[in-house]
């Protein structure tokens, strides 16, 4: 799927392509990536320095935030895998995997 902006892919589209279109897809999705990343951290830095101008403070969380915060995401994330069953499961699965290869 291609919205103008971005380009979705499923793993079972991927699997009938030629494998040269394949490499291709692939990587045009590695480059949309690290794009994505680059622009994203130029945009952080734009608005952190435009908040700063104006007199705001950015400070880091406190641990008291980040223990609440990752309550709550577990918690969203158990009422998820309830939800998507299955395979919820896997793609939690394969997502904690490609993170600790991280």
């Amino acid at each position: 799927m291609f919205n103008g902006k971005a380009v979705a892919k499923g793993r079972d589209v991927t699997l009938t392509l030629d494998p040269a279109t394949q490499a291709a897809v692939t990587k045009a999705a590695a480059d949309a990536e690290a794009r994505g990343w680059k622009i994203s951290q130029e945009k952080n830095d734009e608005y952190k320095k435009l908040l700063a101008g104006k007199g705001m403070k950015i400070l880091a969380p406190s641990p008291k935030l980040m223990t609440d915060m990752q309550q709550v995401g577990g918690i969203m994330l158990a009422d998820w895998q309830k939800a998507a069953g299955p395979e919820g499961a896997a793609i939690i699965e394969a997502y904690n995997k490609s993170r600790a290869k991280k």
